[in-house]
């Protein structure tokens, strides 16, 4: 048995789990994510074609352990994804959660839920990501006072299957074996998702996700505002002192900065629209508008760029 896993797929999953423990965060207030896979089975493989982040933990200072509960948006949002994959030809493949900080393993909460799944579907599977294991290419031990053992070219994650589901909660489980499509090589695959985590927890925050945008935005508008008046200011300046002859170059090399700029922007809103793929499901008829919305100030912004750049050009 084989897991097939695309690129968009493992990156979704990782920027779900990340966006609630990476670097900016308190390692106390790190928080376990759930979600599902969906695909198909072929023989005795999953192919997985989308993966839908579901819910995270509920913080609780008070509590022994953090509450890790299903919401009844969260059970909606699982009859909605089901629905809309079976009429696709696809249904639900298993699902996928994390251990921010902690061993990959099962515990017997999830291995309650496998049975859920596995029930209905022998071949479903679990997923358990560790974002720190993808960090320091680490295995944790067993047990205190073992080894930390280095890895290398480790994608965070372990894949789990049941033995013998008749057995319920008590049953055990092995490891299963998985490709991740969309990477020439695991070292590849390594760096370029540790890059990835460094736009997620920059751009992807659990809280205060419009105002992480909009001060983004404005930012970019202001900065792009002041470019423009500056180059406006040092054409000024060189009439002034009679450099004319330098206008010209001047005003090359101001316009290719200023270009520049844009289309750094437009990369970066443009990963800020991929992030809304790794939104939770019950969170993206209310968030995904509201940042279009912040999104759209910069298009109204650079839609008179040119304008203003030749505006200038004319006057000198």
């Amino acid at each position: 048995m084989t897991v097939i896993i695309p690129k968009d797929v493992y990156l979704t999953t990782v920027a779900a789990c990340v966006r609630f423990a990476n670097k900016r965060i308190n390692k106390d207030d790190w928080l376990e994510v759930s979600g599902i896979f969906i695909g198909r089975n072929e023989g005795d493989d999953v192919y997985i074609t989308k993966s839908h982040p579901i819910m995270h933990q509920e913080l609780d200072k008070d509590a022994v352990i953090d509450q890790y509960k299903w919401s009844d948006e969260d059970y909606e949002a699982l009859s909605i994804i089901d629905d809309e994959a079976f009429s696709n030809g696809e249904f639900t493949v298993g699902w996928w959660h994390s251990h921010p900080g902690f061993k990959i393993m099962m515990s017997h909460i999830d291995i309650k839920t496998t049975l859920s799944y596995q029930t209905n579907n022998p071949l479903a599977v679990s997923l358990v990501f560790n974002p720190e294991r993808l960090v320091r290419q680490v295995e944790l031990p067993e047990k205190k006072g073992d080894p930390v053992k280095q890895l290398e070219g480790d994608p965070g994650f372990k894949i789990f299957s049941l033995d013998d589901v008749n057995k319920g909660i008590q049953a055990s489980y092995h490891t299963v074996d998985y490709v991740i499509n969309g990477f020439d090589t695991k070292e590849q695959l390594v760096a370029l998702t540790h890059k990835f985590l460094i736009d997620i927890t920059n751009m992807f925050p659990k809280d205060n996700i419009f105002g992480t945008y909009e001060k983004f935005v404005n930012n970019r508008i202001n900065e792009l505002n002041s470019l423009i008046q500056g180059t406006d200011e040092y054409l000024a300046t060189l009439m002034r002192e009679g450099a004319s002859d330098r206008v010209y170059e001047v005003l090359e090399n101001q316009t290719r900065d200023i270009r520049k700029f844009v289309a750094t922007t437009f990369i970066k809103i443009e990963n800020i629209k991929q992030f809304m793929d790794y939104l939770e499901y019950k969170e993206r008829d209310t968030i995904i508008p509201k940042i279009k919305e912040i999104l759209s100030k910069w298009d109204e912004t650079i839609e008179h760029l040119n304008e203003r750049l030749t505006e200038i050009a004319k006057k000198y």
